[in-house]
């Protein structure tokens, strides 16, 4: 089964082509990226692909999905959080940025360099009407491990913790603690300060949109 991510802005066009040429089939889901705050022209566009999509397949989940643009760590955070999910359902992801605002498809991006699938396309059609694949780079990322994931999904729980409170937390030793946290620290996920004689951490932006890759099953 196939799930299709795609930002959408004025015209139901580059949705429309993606499903032309990759087919729909029953239990298939699409998911249509738009700003919060959308206007008329793209709810517009919204109704014109939910019309399309009837008139070519039936038993296809259509959803929208408004995305807080103008708040980058939460629009990567909600889209990370969305391809994460549908990837972990070992779908097969079609992601196709050819329409929308250029800080939405931006924000798509970065959400995707997080993400590794093993069946995902990203494409686009271009304003002179080319079709593009882009290379498949994301899975060129470092993964987060199971343990820092741990570290991350504990530390979301309050606002800052303390060295010792991380390993009480992660029932592991100190040391255990000190060194996953320090490598989250190296990647930006999370910054420290000295208070006394105690470490005390908190999740930074970053830590906060690689949160919302973590699912609850499995991990």
């Amino acid at each position: 089964m196939k799930t299709f991510i795609a930002t959408i802005g004025y015209t139901e066009w580059p949705i429309a082509s993606a499903i032309i040429k990759h087919g729909l089939t029953e239990g298939d889901r699409i998911f249509l990226l738009m700003p919060e705050k959308g206007d008329d022209r793209s709810k517009s566009a919204v109704s014109e692909v939910r019309n399309f999509i009837s008139k070519f397949a039936t038993n296809v989940e259509v959803s929208e999905v408004p995305v807080p643009i103008h708040n980058p760590v939460d629009g990567i955070s909600t889209l990370a959080k969305l391809i994460a999910k549908e990837a972990s359902q070992r779908r097969d992801l079609i992601v196709n940025l050819s329409g929308g605002m250029k800080a939405l498809v931006i924000e798509a991006v970065l959400a995707l360099t997080l993400i590794r699938a093993e069946n995902l396309l990203v494409e686009l059609k271009t304003e002179d009407k080319v079709d593009l694949q882009i290379p498949k780079v994301w899975g060129m990322l470092q993964e987060t491990s199971s343990e820092e994931k741990r570290v991350l999904k504990t530390m979301s729980k309050q606002t800052s913790l303390s060295l010792s409170g991380l390993a009480k937390a992660l029932k592991v030793s100190v040391p255990t603690a000190h060194r996953l946290s320090k490598n989250l620290e190296k990647t930006g996920a999370i910054a420290s300060k000295k208070i006394g004689k105690e470490r005390i951490m908190e999740l930074t932006p970053m830590g906060r949109i690689l949160l919302a890759t973590v699912i609850e099953e499995g991990t």
